[in-house]
């Protein structure tokens, strides 16, 4: 049973991606080779599938890991973790990515789903978090502004190779220059 709904998130996410919600469920049934009513049956409505399928991509690859690292004490170190794994993620989801991007520019995302405003909130209660517990008065919402502008950056902006393809040192390199000039903004206080 529950192969049947990783079936149908999995089609989900590559017809959405390809059509955003223009998207029909008699094509996500027919990627997902299940019949529409199977799929209607588990999501009751396309809106749902959406919805699940975000909250699938974000509670397994976005949420749990900031929490994880908040209690790092040194600011750089931390930094450079959120950097290097946002950007392994964002850059092997690129075309997901620019398509919650855009449905979010069109206001067709509920705040439950609103990708943008989940990162950057998820950002903020990390950088709150590893703050609070140094002591250090920050402004937690410049930090993530400004860590979601790199992010943006490498989405709208990519380089050559995305980061997910750089080796080992380069992605260090690269992160700890982010870190950096995040730092070099803190400092500015």
């Amino acid at each position: 049973m529950r192969d049947k709904t990783e079936q149908i998130l999995k089609a989900a996410i590559a017809v959405f991606i390809k059509k955003g919600l223009q998207a029909t469920t008699q094509e996500i049934a027919k990627e997902a080779d299940v019949a529409e009513v199977t799929l209607f049956r588990k999501f009751s409505t396309k809106q749902n599938l959406f919805k699940n399928v975000i909250k699938h991509v974000i509670e397994n690859q976005f949420n749990p890991f900031m929490m994880e690292i908040a209690a790092e004490e040194d600011t750089e170190v931390f930094l450079t973790k959120i950097i290097k794994n946002r950007l392994e993620i964002l850059s092997k989801n690129i075309p997901l990515v620019k398509m919650l991007i855009s449905e979010s520019l069109m206001g067709n995302l509920t705040d439950e789903i609103d990708f943008p405003n989940i990162i950057f909130f998820s950002l903020k209660k990390g950088l709150d978090r590893h703050f609070e517990n140094k002591g250090d008065h920050v402004n937690t919402e410049l930090c993530a502004r400004q860590l979601g502008g790199i992010f943006l950056s490498q989405i709208i902006l990519p380089n050559e190779k995305p980061y997910y393809r750089l080796n080992e040192q380069e992605k260090n390199i690269l992160a700890k220059t982010y870190a950096q000039s995040v730092i070099s903004v803190i400092n500015e206080r």
